[in-house]
């Protein structure tokens, strides 16, 4: 059986203020199947709260329609196969048919749930329809206590009666609302919005629960609701709404499998949706997961004066109700913060005593200059502090929308010819310029909402503090509405936002503030926030989808920091793709696949009777393979096809070949360098050397480019040509070259030689202080050499942050004839762990070639150099 039929359905409403005459459902057309969760979303003022009024029979039975119903009205609404709305012939013309309301077999729960509340307690609002039923006494408890522990509010089973429900946070009245209608056990649940002001964590608590009560029971839902997370969890259907017409409707993933298309209707979209280029809607990731440097830029501010103090500040209900417990808080003038946490946690009760309304029960409050503990003070607060309730209808009280506006500038002093151009200005900010002449009363939630928004913004306040200032908005509303706050924040105002919105808060604030049951939990960046699990789960929020994507990849070591937002996302994939491929390979990952490859290379050839490593870049995977097998015999060969500035040689030229190598009858030589980018120089080298030894050449490296023309017997790493590879050891001439070559990303490359902790982190960081040193005492080094092999990485970090190219490594004072010390001026920088006879005997040996500075760690830094 169908639950719902609804046949060619047009509905306006009646022409009371002589302004709203158009067709607010236009040709709905539309089946629900009984047992099944039908979500309906979209923009706002699109007709959604009118469908659900109208499926409920409260439209158009609870209005008093004027005479010839068919120009208001036409088509039908079926429920459970009985007609609810319809249009029959009449003596007169036409009148209404239909049962209207079929409560309880259909509940209803509304945006606002003050508006639905009957009663005098918490106790008696959830008995009520149950006595409606004529049920026994016994029934309604049980069902009270059902209902209550159903949507979290069981702890207050046993003081129910004895609390009114004015008293409850709005999260909690929201889920009194809920709770008494599920204790009627409704076939069908309509639910509009009906968990807007719950914390996340109790959002979808609430929703599994009423999930998890339909299948049990085959109860109808249907759910407007602009949150994706929510639809895509829980609803079988969804039907999006605009202009009065349902113009799309299908499964939540062939839905959000059209951003493009939902976007033009101004629905919210996951994150994953905006990310579909990247993203499946499950989360599964379209590119090959690696390693990135990305940092997301992030806007900092310098610090002001400071504009709210708040010092061990306690609040108590007149009932003895605990709501603030040593809140000390700080706020510098022209921060923009978020305050968050869950229902009943303090924050409406905070912003309340930082307005004024509200004089705190004990500690200090200051707030620009006034105190909030004196009452004259406190008074006065209203002309520095703008508030937006929660409820907006709590402070909409005139007749018309701009008498709203004016109402407050009138109150200073502002002449309304002088105000008009302000107040339509903003109107069109908040797009209610169409509703400027219309009675609030007509508006929807959200629009109200926005009402609330605009009449406090046009007071232009220092500070301005905003209760959930979306709830209830699409998603452009939303954003116009967060970047007219955003806008505001940069000409000077104080912004408080309090909301249940973590993508607002990653998305729009750089500081967010948690409370807990009263106190203050957390106080710091969105990013920091979303990696502290504990807090999150204390305060009932949950990450939003963007943070809970990169937060495992963060992990797992493939990002930085996490990306808190779908903007984010687009910067890191729209930097992957400008860098066409930067690398970046630590020293721990050069260890590993150095080890890796020797421990290869052995296992397939045995161990090699000579390295012979080019100079200077296989200087640091030849000290690596090395620290494992010290007792090879080691050559370097200084070759390249590149000048000193970086352009490529028509040849490859060899400056050194060891003449020792001519005397090895057995094993192999092992030929090594870090990167093997177009093959020339390796394959120069090994043609070179063969006619000059008796034994194989074995090539090696621990990167490989797919463009190179000649491919290493052994490498560890095969990467894209256009990558640009970055390592560790290389940071002043990577970060030269890519502010020639590319500028736009020399941020980015900067913060990859960022946090290295190892062991090598630190000799780079303690080499690094001594070529500063060396630059203090104005030597100008003409080459570096180095004592074979424990100097190795000490000397090539060295040639980097000095600038020096000509680098050479030596064993013994005879070898130092075969270096090409050249006539150049310039101090000789002699590299060495610690000073021995051998030592002595080279720096002798290179004193007839120009003056030599021996350079040794100390002791200390020489044996954790060794270790290391």
């Amino acid at each position: 059986m169908d639950a719902v039929v609804i046949k060619d359905f047009y509905w306006k409403y009646p022409n009371f203020t002589g302004i709203r005459n158009d067709y607010v459902l236009k040709g709905i057309n539309l089946t629900i199947r009984e047992g099944e969760f039908l979500g309906i979303t979209g923009r706002s003022g699109s007709g959604k709260t009118t469908l659900c009024f109208s499926i409920a029979g409260l439209v158009p039975h609870q209005l008093r329609i004027p005479d010839h119903v068919e120009e208001h009205m036409s088509g039908s609404v079926e429920v459970f196969g009985e007609l609810v709305s319809g249009v029959k012939k009449a003596a007169n013309g036409y009148e209404l048919d239909g049962v209207g309301s079929m409560a309880p077999t259909v509940g209803f729960v509304m945006q606002d749930p003050e508006s639905q509340f009957l009663s005098m307690s918490m106790l008696h609002e959830v008995s009520l329809g149950l006595q409606m039923m004529g049920l026994d006494k016994v029934e309604i408890n049980k069902r009270i206590t059902e209902a209550l522990d159903m949507v979290g509010l069981g702890q207050y089973r046993d003081v129910a009666g004895r609390i009114h429900p004015a008293e409850l946070s709005g999260g909690q009245k929201q889920r009194l609302i809920i709770a008494s209608f599920l204790a009627m056990r409704p076939k069908l649940l309509i639910l509009d919005e009906p968990t807007s002001d719950l914390d996340p964590a109790g959002k979808l608590e609430v929703m599994k629960t009423i999930a998890d009560l339909r299948k049990k029971s085959n109860m109808t839902i249907i759910l407007v609701e602009h949150n994706p997370d929510v639809m895509l969890k829980f609803a079988d259907r969804i039907a999006v709404m605009y202009g009065g017409k349902i113009v799309q409707i299908g499964k939540p993933l062939e839905l959000y499998s059209k951003p493009d298309i939902l976007r033009e209707y101004n629905v919210y979209l996951p994150d994953v949706s905006e990310l579909s280029d990247y993203f499946s809607l499950d989360e599964t990731p379209k590119f090959q997961l690696e390693k990135s440097s990305f940092v997301p830029e992030r806007k900092t501010r310098a610090r002001t004066d400071r504009i709210i103090d708040v010092r061990g500040v306690s609040f108590s209900y007149p009932d003895g109700t605990k709501a603030l417990d040593g809140i000390t808080l700080e706020v510098e003038k022209g921060e923009m913060i978020a305050i968050v946490g869950q229902n009943g946690s303090g924050k409406s009760t905070l912003s309340k005593v930082l307005s004024g309304i509200a004089a705190p029960s004990g500690g200090a409050v200051n707030i620009a200059g006034l105190s909030a503990n004196s009452r004259s003070e406190r008074r006065k607060l209203p002309l520095h502090v703008g508030y937006v309730f929660q409820n907006p209808d709590h402070q909409i009280f005139t007749r018309t929308v701009k008498d709203e506006l004016y109402y407050g500038l009138k109150n200073i002093g502002v002449k309304r010819a002088d105000a008009e151009e302000s107040i339509n200005s903003v109107l069109a900010r908040v797009g209610l310029s169409d509703k400027a002449n219309e009675d609030p009363i007509f508006l929807g939630r959200g629009q109200k909402r926005r009402l609330a928004v605009a009449s406090s913004i046009i007071m232009k306040p220092e500070i301005l503090i905003v209760d959930e200032p979306t709830t209830g908005q699409d998603y452009k509303m939303s954003r116009d509405i967060m970047d007219l706050l955003t806008e505001l924040n940069l000409q000077g105002t104080t912004i408080l936002i309090i909301t249940h919105d973590m993508r607002l808060v990653a998305e729009y604030c750089r500081r967010v503030v948690v409370m807990s049951k009263g106190t203050l939990v957390f106080d710091g960046t969105p990013e920091k926030l979303f990696m502290e699990d504990d807090i999150l789960a204390v305060a009932s929020l949950s990450e939003p989808q963007s943070v809970r994507m990169s937060k495992e990849l963060v992990r797992q070591g493939f990002l930085r920091k996490p990306l808190i937002s779908a903007r984010e996302w687009l910067q890191f994939f729209n930097f992957m793709r400008l860098k066409s491929g930067f690398e970046f390979s630590t020293y721990s990952e050069m260890d590993i696949m150095s080890r890796s490859l020797i421990d290869t290379i052995i296992e397939k050839r045995g161990k090699p009777a000579a390295l012979v490593y080019i100079e200077r870049g296989g200087m640091v995977p030849a000290f690596l393979i090395l620290s494992k097998f010290p007792d090879i015999k080691t050559y370097r060969i200084r070759a390249s096809y590149y000048s000193d500035v970086g352009t490529a040689s028509k040849d490859v030229e060899i400056y050194n070949i060891p003449n020792d190598l001519s005397r090895l009858k057995s094993g192999y030589i092992l030929l090594i360098d870090e990167i093997v980018d177009t093959g020339k120089t390796m394959l120069r080298i090994r043609d070179e050397l063969k006619p000059r030894v008796s034994v194989d050449i074995v090539t090696a490296s621990i990167f490989l480019k797919k463009q190179s023309a000649y491919t290493p017997d052994f490498y560890s790493k095969l990467v894209e040509s256009d990558v640009w590879i970055v390592l560790p050891y290389e940071k002043n001439e990577t970060i030269h070259s890519v502010g020639i070559k590319r500028p736009e990303e020399l941020r980015h490359v900067t913060g990859m030689f960022d946090g290295d902790t190892s062991d090598y982190g630190k000799i780079d960081e303690y080499s690094r202080r001594v070529a500063e040193k060396i630059r203090e005492m104005s030597w100008e080094p003409k080459i570096i050499v180095y004592k074979l092999p424990e100097s190795m990485l000490f000397a090539r970090i060295l040639s980097d942050a000095l600038r020096v190219n000509n680098v050479a490594g030596i064993s013994t004072a005879q070898e130092v004839g075969e270096l090409d010390l050249g006539d150049t001026e310039g101090v000789i920088l002699l590299v060495a762990l610690q000073m021995t006879g051998e030592m002595e005997a080279i720096k002798d040996e290179l004193s007839s070639y120009g003056k030599v500075e021996l350079i040794t760690p100390g002791f200390e830094t020489a044996d954790a150099y060794r270790t290391g």
